[in-house]
């Protein structure tokens, strides 16, 4: 195998690596961001502490889920994630992100979630303070993520790329 197939099986094997680090470094710079705000007014540091630690947790779950189902689970490659008929491995992992958009309808518009983010600049970089922004934001971004996933049901996706050996 040529280096440059030796390359392209690895990445897709080990893009949710990579997925893994992206949110981990978006965690860092909202860290930094907050750092700021927090010399600025010092009680803000808590609660900068746990929005970072839980996008770190919750963000990388997926792709936890993800590596997993590629590494013990049989799962080939990152584009058997692309239809959700690839088995219960697959599955499952449909099933994290649409459990973290109801964990995350429900901490935004019922356990102050907005206002939280709100209350810690910085971290979404919004034209605007309302918490109702923030909400209707969170729910375009949603109605996208509701939408490419009917379309992965729906198209029912081939998988004919290059796997592993």
């Amino acid at each position: 195998m040529t280096p440059e197939g030796v390359f392209i099986q690895l990445m897709l094997r080990h893009t949710w690596l990579v997925f893994i680090a992206v949110t981990c470094v978006n965690g860092a710079v909202w860290w930094r961001r907050g750092r700021a705000h927090i010399l600025t007014n010092p009680a803000l540091q808590d609660g900068y502490k746990r929005l970072v630690r839980g996008w770190l947790i919750f963000g990388n779950l997926p792709w936890v889920v993800m590596g997993a189902g590629i590494v013990f689970g049989g799962i080939p490659s990152v584009f058997y994630y692309l239809n959700p008929r690839n088995g219960p491995v697959v599955l499952t992992w449909y099933l994290t992100v649409v459990a973290l958009w109801v964990i995350s309808v429900h901490w935004l518009f019922f356990r102050q979630g907005a206002e939280a983010l709100v209350a810690h600049p910085g971290l979404l970089n919004l034209p605007s303070s309302r918490p109702g922004l923030v909400k209707a934001y969170f729910l375009l971004c949603l109605a996208g993520g509701i939408a490419g996933l009917l379309a992965m049901i729906v198209l029912d996706l081939p998988v004919n790329f290059p796997v592993a050996n």
